[in-house]
């Protein structure tokens, strides 16, 4: 069998993790991009992309808001063929179910302590060492 490395401990018993042998990979490490990624996503780096897909994303929405005007619809009933009612329906909708995140986090979240304070030593540790 092979040599087990001896773990050291701290003051209280808790196994210490020992050094990590080789640096951990970090993003624009370009060494390690690989370039199929790079073809395909190369294009996300470029400091202008957030200024970009921000206004694709405007022009779409007011152009939507503008053809809403030159559709007609029969809906069923009358209330939903007032101009940009789909509009307000869908942010009305989208706002209510984030904003229902918030008291229905504060029903479901455990309290800090929940599982109280626990004895974290290990049982073949002794005290004072």
């Amino acid at each position: 069998m092979s040599d087990q490395p001896t773990l050291e401990r701290d003051e209280s018993g808790r196994f210490v993790k020992p050094p990590p042998t080789q640096a951990p990979i970090t993003p624009g490490a370009d060494d390690r991009v690989h370039p199929m990624s790079k073809t395909l996503f190369g294009w996300v780096d470029a400091p202008g992309t957030p200024t970009i897909v921000l206004a694709i994303v405007v022009v779409l929405t007011i152009g939507l808001m503008l053809a809403d005007f030159a559709i007609s619809r029969h809906d069923y009933f009358s209330f939903a063929e007032i101009d940009w009612f789909y509009i307000a329906w869908g942010f009305g909708g989208f706002s209510l179910a984030v904003l229902s995140g918030w008291p229905l986090g504060r029903l479901l979240r455990r309290e800090e302590d929940y599982y109280g304070e626990a004895d974290t030593k290990p049982g073949d540790v002794e005290d004072g060492v």
